[in-house]
């Protein structure tokens, strides 16, 4: 977790905890300091001024770093982080939501992808919902299919976290909607999403979400592994797991467009 104090980062980083997050907000309170979590980045934003905003420090440019591939030079991708806002979606044992879990690793995706030539939209980048803060689940996932259609991307890619009432089930599975390319979209980014995670493979398989069957291009609906899981859970909250869930993510984009 990072702190950033007036929007500069302080010289540490330290784990997440229920704990320290009372402990600052506590300080905060005392110290009449606007304070802010964003769980999605692991970073606590604190202003010592309350009569300004939060400073939020404009999002870096990418380091100048050597291409992964040149396979993506041209293409568009959309990304969409699932739930968000007042939804969060699944929510682990430990109290941790799907909706911190998708957009984190949305986020590294699409630097990923950036890094390597590939222009991405993203249905949401913070915490809020697609449509607005009070729309029903049919115009939330609505909101995000008119999202992906004005982006005229190349492919959509849905993440999402599996949850079950039993909490042995895990693995990882990636769904499409039949077309030809989701299909083989599907297969590839399954297959490296499972090398790089090391979870239980559930396959590739067909579905009937709404975001995948009613968007125009190639989609595919990646649930990343179970939150519903202790172990997995665990795996979801860490940026390893995040990591290299965006990493299998990506090798299976690349893996798509290879001739």
């Amino acid at each position: 977790m990072r702190i950033l104090l007036d929007g500069q980062q302080l010289p540490i980083k330290i784990p997440v905890s229920k704990d320290l997050l009372l402990t600052l907000k506590t300080i905060a309170l005392a110290q009449n300091w606007r304070i802010h979590y964003n769980a999605a980045t692991s970073v606590i934003y604190l202003n010592t001024d309350s009569h300004q905003p939060i400073a939020y420090p404009d999002r870096q440019a990418l380091p100048n770093v050597e291409m992964d591939s040149t396979r993506l030079l041209g293409k568009s991708i959309c990304i969409d982080p699932g739930h968000g806002g007042r939804d969060p979606g699944a929510i682990g044992p430990a109290g941790t939501y799907e909706k911190d879990n998708t957009l984190a690793i949305a986020l590294l995706l699409r630097e990923r992808l950036e890094r390597n030539g590939a222009k991405v939209y993203m249905t949401r980048e913070t915490d809020q919902s697609v449509a607005h803060d009070s729309a029903t689940a049919q115009e939330e996932v609505e909101a995000r299919i008119w999202a992906a259609k004005q982006t005229k991307a190349d492919l959509l890619i849905s993440i999402h976290n599996d949850g079950f009432i039993s909490s042995t089930a895990n693995g990882a599975t990636t769904y499409h909607h039949g077309n030809a390319d989701a299909s083989r979209l599907a297969t590839i980014v399954q297959k490296r999403l499972i090398e790089s995670l090391g979870v239980n493979d559930r396959g590739a398989r067909f579905a009937s979400f709404f975001v995948i069957r009613y968007a125009p291009m190639p989609s595919i609906l990646v649930e990343v592994a179970f939150i519903s899981n202790p172990d997995e859970e665990l795996l979801l909250a860490s940026e390893d797991g995040r990591s290299r869930a965006a990493n299998g993510i990506f090798e299976g984009i690349v893996g798509y467009y290879r001739v």
